[in-house]
């Protein structure tokens, strides 16, 4: 007797696999789409990373260059600033030393820049909002590579008490923000 109950579950569990029975069509079935067949899953895209940094004044060309008074930056201050550069915004920020070199770099570091955190100036350091790394002022816009801050100009010139930064100075920033 439980040869032939189990020879009768078998048949009827191998005619419900060979029929297809599994699943039944629905309202949302469309004509000659197998039953069971499986869906392509969605594609996944991850919202973009916004920038959340400082994010600052800003600030135009005018004929390829921006301009910034020298007056209003306070010696040891970073002051940070944005810009259009073909269809991208630029986040950079302008700090003098101890020595009075007027520095620029992007508000991006070059290994962390993905996370789109940018730098805080703690006492004479910059330092980066994702991994935690300092940069002394005096080293700002010196160094290519790395987890530094990207170098935009490490000697700002200064032309009638105006700090000129030349737009080509900041092609080395696009794509970082």
């Amino acid at each position: 007797m439980n040869r032939k109950l189990i020879t009768l579950v078998l048949i009827v569990i191998s005619l419900t696999v060979v029929t297809g029975c599994t699943e039944k069509p629905t309202a949302n079935s469309k004509v000659g789409q197998k039953q069971g067949a499986v869906q392509a899953a969605p594609v996944y895209k991850p919202d973009p990373v916004i920038f959340s940094g400082i994010r600052g004044e800003s600030l135009s060309f005018i004929n390829d260059q921006i301009q910034l008074d020298e007056s209003i930056l306070e010696k040891g201050v970073a002051y940070y600033f944005n810009t259009e550069l073909d269809g991208e915004t630029i986040y950079f920020f302008v700090v003098q030393d101890k020595n009075g070199v007027y520095r620029a770099a992007g508000n991006a570091c070059q290994v962390c820049a993905d996370a789109k955190k940018g730098f805080d100036q703690v006492g004479n350091d910059m330092v980066c909002n994702t991994c935690g790394n300092k940069y002394p002022l005096e080293k700002i816009a010196t160094e290519k590579g790395g987890c530094n801050p990207v170098p935009v100009n490490p000697n700002l010139k200064s032309v009638g008490g105006k700090l000129i930064i030349e737009k080509s100075d900041f092609e080395e920033l696009k794509g970082y923000f």
